[in-house]
Parts: structure tokens; sequence; C-alpha cells
């Protein structure tokens, strides 16, 4: 009876010492998935105007450091500089060009035709994430910046 007794006290101690390792284990895992998914990617933003095209494009902040899955909204400031009404359209560029497939565009003011009045200011806006499936990209493993360059075309 007694040696039951110890046997039962020695499978209780084995069972309480095996849930505080998982325990330590799941935290230390989490820890870690925790840091990957808090990554900061710079972005640098760059933006440009076609020479037949008498418009001033820019933005108060050229670069954001980006957490990973995080929806970021950026404001660009338009001014029409010539004496008629213009129009335009802009096109954007990701560096390195692998990296296009993780930027994603949720809004952008480059999917239409924007037209200004002579002298008229405006304020367009992008709404975008970095997708977290770059965390699972080798070739992203070592990714610091990622350049964008938005030009506006005479349209």
């Amino acid at each position: 009876m007694i040696q039951k007794k110890n046997l039962s006290k020695a499978y209780v101690a084995a069972i309480f010492l095996l849930l505080i390792i998982i325990s330590l284990a799941a935290a230390i895992i989490y820890e870690n998935n925790k840091k990957e998914i808090t990554r900061i990617i710079k972005i640098n933003l760059d933006t440009k105007v076609e020479k037949n095209l008498n418009w001033k494009f820019s933005t108060k902040n050229n670069f954001i450091d980006a957490k990973i899955g995080k929806v970021y909204k950026i404001d660009f400031n338009v001014e029409n500089y010539s004496s008629e009404e213009t129009s335009g359209k802009a096109i954007y560029e990701v560096k390195p060009n692998f990296l296009n497939k993780y930027f994603v565009e949720i809004d952008c003011f480059c999917y239409k035709k924007q037209t200004l009045l002579p002298s008229e200011k405006s304020t367009y806006s992008i709404t975008f994430y970095i997708d977290p499936k770059i965390l699972s990209d080798l070739k992203a493993q070592n990714i610091k910046d990622i350049n964008i360059s938005y030009t506006f075309l005479n349209t």
C-alpha cells in the first residue's frame, strides 16, 4: 500500500513537471512568433511628375517604419501650377520588384484619372499594408527597405 502512494506521488510530480516544461516552451514559441510579426520594414516613398504635367506632387513623410500586417494611410499633396485644367493618372513601382506581391493597396488615388483646375490644390491618399506572407518568403528574409515610386503621368 505504501508503494502505491509513493508511486502516485511520483506520477503527480512528473505530470506537474511536464506541464511546467510545456508552458515554458509555449511561452518561448509565442515570444519568438510575436517578434516576427512585429518586424518593421522601412518604406521609402518617392514622388515624381511627368515633365509635360505642370504639377507639384509630394508627401509630408518620405518614409514610414511599417509594421508587417498593419494598415497605413498616407496623404499626398498635389497642386496644378498651370493656368488651365489638367489631368493626370499616377502609376507606382515597388523595388525590389519581387516585393510587389506583398505591398497590398486597399485604396489608391492612382486607380483613376485625377483632374485639377488651374492653381488648384488637392490631397490624395493611399491605404495599404505589408502582407504577413512576406515573413515566410526566404528571399525577403533580410529585406529592411522597400522603395515605392509614384509618378503622375499626363492624361
